[in-house]
C-alpha cells in the first residue's frame, strides 16, 4: 500500500496527491445534492442501514467547514484526504478504513497524478498496487464517471501490454532515467484524451458531489476529528510493532532525512519533493525537499554523506551525517 511519505513530487516527473496513499454511490454532475452542512452532533441515518457515528470505521469524516467550501485546498475532497492521511500517520491500514472514503481518496490521487505527469506517472508513483487500481476503478464507478472509467480501463490494458518484466523494469527506473524510459512513453497514449474528457466529465466536481451526498458523511470540528484520530491509533493492539515495521521499511532517503532532522532538533512534517537536477560537487544528484516545524530544507546523499541544506540554498548547510 502507498504510504504517506511516498506522496511526493519529483520535479517535472512525479507528482503528489495531497490529495497523496495509497466510492460507491451513483451521482452525476448537476444532480441535486443533500444538505450536510449541519453540525455533526446528530449522526446521519441512511435508509436501510444502521445509524453511523464518527467512531464507525465506515464513516466518511471531514472537517465541517469544508463541506460546502469551493476552495480546492480546503473543500470536502481535501478534508477526506486529510483525515485518511492522519489515519495513515497513525499506522492504520487501508483495510481498517472506510472503503467509500478511500475510493474518493484514490480517485483524487489518480486525478492529481494525471494532471501533474500523466498516466505513466500514476503507474510509477502508485507502484501499480492492486488496491490502488481497484479503488480507482470502484471510485470512478461510484461517482458516475463512466467515460473516465472507460479511459482508465484502456490504461490498465496498456500496463498489461507491457508484460510483467517490462513493468518491473519501469517501476525500477531511476529518477534520472525516467524521462528516457521506453515504458513511460508507451503508457502515455491516454494522456491527451484524459484532459479533453475532464472538461466535460470533471472528476473533481463529481467527487465533490458524491461525497456531499453520501449517507456515511460525518462533518465534525477539527478538535473532534483530532481526538478520533488519536483514539483509533491508540486502540491498535500491535501499534508498536507497526511503527517498528514502518520505520524499518522506510526508503533510504526517508531514514536519512529523519536522522538529519533529529540531529537538528526539529520535527519532520513531510517530504514534499525530489529534484533529480540538483548538482553537487560537479555531479548530478537528487535533492529531497522536506518541511519541518522550522520551514523548508533539503538533503543530498552523496559521497558517503547526507547533507542538510536550508531551503533551496546550495551553500547554507545545516548538518551532515555519515551515510555509508
Amino acid at each position: 500500500m502507498r504510504p504517506q511519505f511516498l506522496d511526493i513530487v519529483i520535479f517535472f516527473v512525479i507528482g503528489v496527491s495531497m490529495s497523496a496513499t495509497p466510492a460507491e454511490a451513483r451521482l452525476r454532475a448537476g444532480d441535486p445534492v443533500a444538505d450536510f452542512t449541519r453540525l455533526p452532533t446528530q449522526p446521519i441515518v441512511a435508509k436501510g442501514r444502521k445509524m453511523i457515528s464518527i467512531t464507525d470505521k465506515d464513516a466518511i469524516v471531514v472537517e465541517e467547514n469544508a463541506v460546502d467550501s469551493t476552495d480546492p485546498d480546503n473543500d470536502i475532497v481535501q478534508a477526506n484526504i486529510d483525515f485518511l492521511n492522519e489515519l495513515l500517520a497513525q499506522h492504520i491500514r487501508f483495510d481498517e478504513m472506510s472503503q467509500e472514503a478511500l475510493r474518493s481518496y484514490e480517485v483524487d490521487y489518480y486525478l492529481v497524478q494525471m494532471e501533474n505527469g500523466g498516466f505513466a506517472q500514476f503507474v510509477f508513483n502508485s507502484r501499480w498496487h492492486a488496491d490502488t487500481v481497484r479503488l480507482v476503478r470502484e471510485g470512478l464507478t461510484a461517482i458516475g464517471a463512466k467515460r473516465h472509467l472507460t479511459l482508465f480501463e484502456e490504461g490498465v490494458r496498456l500496463v498489461a501490454s507491457l508484460g510483467e518484466a517490462r513493468l518491473t523494469t519501469f517501476l525500477a527506473t531511476t529518477i534520472q532515467d525516467y524521462g528516457k524510459s521506453a515504458e513511460r512513453a508507451a503508457l502515455e497514449a491516454t494522456n491527451s484524451r484524459f484532459f479533453a474528457l475532464d472538461e466535460t466529465e470533471n472528476l473533481r466536481r463529481l467527487n465533490t458531489a458524491w461525497l456531499r451526498a453520501h449517507p456515511a458523511l460525518i462533518p465534525a470540528s477539527m478538535e473532534r476529528i483530532a481526538a478520533e484520530v488519536r483514539r483509533r491509533g491508540a486502540q491498535l493492539p500491535d501499534r508498536a510493532a507497526r511503527i517498528a515495521a514502518a520505520e524499518a521499511a522506510a526508503p533510504r532517503y526517508i531514514k536519512l532525512i529523519r536522522a538529519l532532522v533529529a540531529k537538528a532538533g526539529l520535527q519532520l512534517d513531510r517530504v514534499t519533493a525530489g529534484d533529480p537536477t540538483r548538482e553537487f560537487a560537479g555531479a548530478k544528484t537528487t535533492a529531497w525537499y522536506f518541511l519541518t516545524d522550522k520551514g523548508l530544507f533539503h538533503m543530498v546523499d552523496v559521497g558517503g554523506k547526507a547533507i542538510m541544506f536550508r531551503g533551496h540554498s546550495t551553500t547554507d548547510r545545516v548538518y551532515e551525517i555519515d551515510a555509508p
